[in-house]
């Protein structure tokens, strides 16, 4: 029984010693994804794409609530009869419900172009990333600037991975 007990005792503390000189080979670089999409060239593109897509709802979005505004005016000014009044009260619940629907939609477009904007970016990054974690021997690459705490500025390759897109384009 006490043999068995030193036997799992000398395990676990060998387990110990391997994690620890794992741990001690892993070297771990930083990358900011939002630098990059608001520093770099194709970045600043992708931003100028999106700011475009979101002019574009916007106009749509205040015609709609421009027609609106012109329905409630008629209603407003008491000049209908009571049949013209209900046609025009029907006419402007489904005003506001298209107006309603159109700004979801709008903002449901916009997320998704934002976010298909940054994966391009960062697809065309990756290649980059891996070939700087390859080169300074990086075991892990992290891109939450939100869960660090701090970060060695030799650890983050942030300016470099933009240079390299930059040079691409």
């Amino acid at each position: 029984m006490k043999l068995l007990k030193i036997s799992v005792a000398a395990v676990v503390v060998s387990l110990l010693f391997a994690s620890l000189a794992a741990a001690q080979m892993s070297k771990v670089g930083f990358v900011n994804p939002q630098r990059i999409i608001n520093e770099s060239k194709i970045g600043r593109i992708a931003q100028e794409d999106l700011a475009q897509l979101g002019k574009e709802k916007d106009r749509r979005v205040r015609e709609s609530l421009d027609a609106v505004d012109v329905i409630k005016e008629k209603l407003e000014s008491g000049r209908l009869s009571v049949s013209e009044e209900q046609t025009t009260e029907k006419s402007l619940r489904l005003a506001v419900r298209e107006y309603e629907q159109i700004v979801e939609r709008s903002n449901m477009d916009i997320q998704g172009e934002e976010r298909r904007l940054i994966q391009f970016v960062m697809r065309r990054a990756d290649s980059i990333l891996r070939r700087i974690a390859q080169e300074r021997g990086f075991t892990m690459i992290l891109t939450d600037p939100e869960i660090i705490g701090y970060v060695a500025s030799e650890m983050d390759i942030t300016d470099r991975v933009i240079q390299e897109l930059n040079s691409m384009i």
